[in-house]
């Protein structure tokens, strides 16, 4: 039981995290070679090729304990880097595992339902471009 009889101090304005606007994405293999994870077990292998798409956001990522993801369809990448404020790699295991066609969104680790939708989808590696609008 308190005995407090002040009234409780207000509360701050709640933290944002909304996720920027991606503006350009573009996709490619390239071969990966190990490095020792920091905070978590990777998904990558430990050597060989992987896919790296490189995100262009209007703004940065917002910082929280929670990293951003870069849904590719069904597949979620998980390994991310900043290059600059508005610019990510992310990469994923396995590039045959991408089905060309599938929407492009981003999103944080572990919450589905904040995706941000993009207007862009994985053409598929063979195509001329990786990455498209789908309004091209």
């Amino acid at each position: 039981m308190t005995t407090d009889p002040g009234e409780p101090e207000p509360s701050g304005p709640e933290p944002r995290f909304e996720l920027p606007r991606v503006l350009q994405v573009t996709a490619r293999r390239v071969r990966h070679a190990w490095r020792r994870p920091r905070n978590f077990d990777s998904e990558l292998p430990a050597e060989g090729e992987v896919a790296e798409f490189l995100v262009e956001t209007d703004a940065a990522v917002p910082t929280r304990a929670l990293g951003p993801v870069l849904h590719v369809g069904e597949t979620v990448l998980l390994e991310s880097a900043a290059v600059d404020p508005t610019h990510y790699r992310f990469l994923g295991p396995d590039p045959e595992r991408l089905r060309p066609g599938t929407p492009i969104s981003l999103g944080w680790s572990g919450q589905e339902d904040a995706e941000r939708a993009t207007p862009f989808r994985f053409a598929g590696w063979d195509a001329e471009r990786t990455v498209s609008r789908a309004d091209d």
